[in-house]
């Protein structure tokens, strides 16, 4: 999984790759570092290359990690307050696919939504004429083994959709258009 972590304001590359029983290996602006998450308590703790930690883990607004109330649905971002070994920071993670996708503020004239990264269609859930909402789920991509719901970006109509289901994208491919 990918995503961009604003830590304390800094802007860093970060790619979670799960290694099942609790292993990660995870890329922070290209350096490798193997994680382990050891039980399920609070606070966690990990061994980061090697060397235990403990961490405590807060969704702001929510419960905990991946918390109830999920990503910030105009933003894509994730917010968290993280503690490790008494410091304390802010981090925002946010999703590259869902900060695309994200509703944007209303425009007028047509709105196109493209593919942020190579994929292929699994589904369509609205029709070409059919009226939706900002945020309403129109277009469904696979990419990097995870299924994406596209948005809508604004309320109003689907004017054009050029996808159909199994068809494959690249990054930058045109997918809908609302109006």
């Amino acid at each position: 999984m990918r995503y961009l972590a604003r830590i304390d304001g800094r802007e860093l590359g970060l790619e979670i790759e799960s290694r099942g029983r609790g292993r990660y290996a995870v890329r922070v602006d290209g350096l490798r570092h193997e994680v382990e998450r050891h039980g399920d308590g609070a606070p966690l703790v990990l061994s980061l290359d090697g060397r235990t930690r403990e961490a405590v883990v807060v969704r702001e607004g929510g419960a905990g990690p991946g918390g109830a109330n999920g990503p910030d649905a105009n933003a894509g971002e994730t917010p968290y307050d993280v503690a490790i070994g008494g410091k304390r920071y802010s981090v925002r993670l946010v999703d590259p696919v869902r900060r695309a996708a994200a509703p944007a503020p209303a425009r007028k004239g047509p709105v196109e939504v493209r593919a942020i990264m190579p994929g292929k269609i699994v589904a369509l859930l609205a029709l070409e004429g059919q009226e939706v909402t900002a945020g309403q789920g129109v277009v469904v991509v696979e990419a990097m083994k995870m299924e994406n719901e596209l948005p809508a970006p604004k309320d109003g109509r689907v004017t054009r959709i050029r996808v159909r289901p199994g068809d494959t994208v690249e990054a930058g491919a045109a997918l809908f258009t609302v109006e």
